[in-house]
């Protein structure tokens, strides 16, 4: 039995890890939750009349909860109840007519806070089970739990051999330069020549002999309007993509990529890995200012929850100092954790970071 709450991802984990192979998955609705139960067993394989049933039922009547799932239970010789999802009230009014059914009845519950499985059944001592990494789930499952799909998602990067140097070349530099060099040139951004200058030479053998954005998009394999936006990003986001994947294999990541859109939502993850069934965001700013760091870091903390539930980690990459004792990371950092009460769930890398992200990205995705 299982109890379908607000977020479909830790009902679907649950059923993932738990059903045996021939088992009936009961998930325990109201009418605001049956469209999520249809979706759940839509993801997870189950196909209604067969392998799962739902039970709709109304939170405010507890003794019609009790009655349903007594009079289900009582047909089955071993039955479990995940209480992950739901409301305390479900949960309390479910088990009382479950236990009433079956007195061995086993308790399971998803704790998104040590990404564990915890099992209660009678008497007998509670066990612990690490599960992080039992479920491997694609961006297209989770999109699907939701009932949406991808409007942009960008899995390439342009000269993934660029970004180790990308970094010896001062963001001040290269924002200066193209903030100078494409002023006016929107209808001939083509044309603008590349700089000569030496604080350039860290990246330029990467530019082999182009001379113009044209001649470098088209180096590249790329266009014109993607290696603007490159350039005006300062290849952040793309520097940060590549970081991750620079340690997926150490911290076991799933899929990874940028600039990833659901339909029907009014926001973009600037870059996103999977861990098992957790997602990682990372939001990008090109700012050293405390306000823009703080706006991104939460709206990318509320549409992460909205996707991930609550085992989402949110991050944002900036590019704020360690030496202003004023505005610097770690502040921002606990600021933020005390402001949304999130404490170990969000992260801010600064400036004094992005030349070895990598490190610290590989750190904060393995991080108990």
């Amino acid at each position: 039995f299982i109890i379908v709450g607000g977020n479909p991802l830790p009902n679907y984990v649950a059923i993932r890890l738990l059903r045996r192979e021939n088992g009936h998955v009961y998930l325990v609705h109201t009418a605001q939750t049956t469209k999520i139960a249809d979706r759940i067993c839509q993801v997870s394989g189950l196909v209604l009349g067969q392998s799962a049933t739902k039970v709709l039922v109304d939170d405010g009547d507890a003794a019609e909860m009790r009655a349903k799932v007594l009079r289900l239970a009582s047909k089955n010789v071993s039955i479990g109840l995940n209480y992950t999802g739901g409301t305390k009230h479900m949960a309390l009014h479910v088990f009382q007519g479950l236990i009433a059914a079956n007195p061995r009845l086993t308790l399971s519950y998803l704790d998104a806070e040590t990404l564990s499985m915890r099992i209660e059944q009678g008497d007998s001592a509670t066990r612990n089970f690490v599960t992080g990494l039992a479920v491997q789930l694609s961006f297209q499952e989770l999109l699907a739990l939701h009932s949406r799909s991808v409007l942009t998602i960008e899995k390439d990067l342009i000269c993934p051999a660029i970004y180790p140097d990308l970094p010896r070349v001062p963001y001040e530099k290269l924002s200066e330069w193209w903030s100078a060099a494409s002023r006016g040139m929107s209808k001939r951004t083509g044309e603008i020549p590349l700089p000569v200058d030496s604080t350039f030479g860290p990246i330029r053998p990467y530019w082999g002999d182009a001379k113009t954005l044209s001649e470098l998009a088209e180096y590249w394999s790329t266009d014109v309007s993607t290696l603007s936006k490159w350039f005006g990003e300062a290849g952040l986001e793309s520097y940060v993509l590549w970081s991750v994947r620079q340690v997926a294999k150490a911290a076991q990541l799933g899929e990874t990529a940028k600039n990833f859109k659901p339909n029907e939502i009014n926001f973009e993850f600037d870059v996103v890995a999977m861990r098992g069934y957790q997602l990682f965001a990372i939001s990008c700013a090109n700012s050293k200012d405390k306000g823009t760091v703080k706006l991104k870091l939460t709206e990318a903390y509320v549409r992460s929850r909205q996707m991930g539930g609550d085992e989402a980690r949110v991050a944002v990459v900036c590019r704020i100092p360690a030496n202003d004792p004023q505005n610097y990371p770690r502040l921002i950092e606990q600021e933020m954790a005390e402001q949304l009460g999130v404490e170990g769930k969000i992260r801010v890398f600064g400036a004094e970071h992005i030349p070895t992200l990598q490190t610290h990205l590989q750190n904060w995705f393995i991080a108990k």
